[in-house]
């Protein structure tokens, strides 16, 4: 059985580039478009990890967190933003709400590596 991952983004661009990175390596991935979407997903499926950007219509990264964790208080979530946080509140933020990581785009393909290793145990590859 494949490891499921969601990636939850509103720019198409990081969507293609998790697919691309990913589904070679085994995983099944679905992607999103918005927060929204994002919960209704948690709803229908299990998911191993979600990557989940902050920034995002309808309903941002923090507020779907929120729903997600109250259908699944266990889902692992990695969060990552286009912000840059120089006082690093979204990391502590993170750190009370059971994220994983949080990572700042342009994300390095070492740096996704060593997060879903940390998440969901090995890797089929490496990236």
């Amino acid at each position: 059985m494949k490891t499921r991952i969601l990636v939850v983004d509103d720019e198409v661009g990081w969507r293609d580039m998790f697919v691309f990175l990913l589904e070679p390596l085994g995983f099944e991935v679905t992607c999103v478009e918005n927060g929204f979407e994002g919960v209704q997903k948690i709803r229908e499926n299990d998911y191993s990890v979600v990557l989940m950007d902050v920034h995002m219509p309808v309903l941002s990264g923090p507020e779907a967190l929120k729903e997600i964790h109250k259908i699944r208080p266990s889902q692992k979530v990695i969060i990552f933003s286009s912000s840059s946080d120089p006082e690093h509140i979204l990391e502590k933020e993170a750190e009370t709400q059971g994220i994983i990581a949080c990572l700042y785009k342009p994300v390095e393909l070492a740096e996704i590596q060593r997060v879903l290793e940390k998440s969901i145990g090995t890797l089929p590859q490496t990236l």
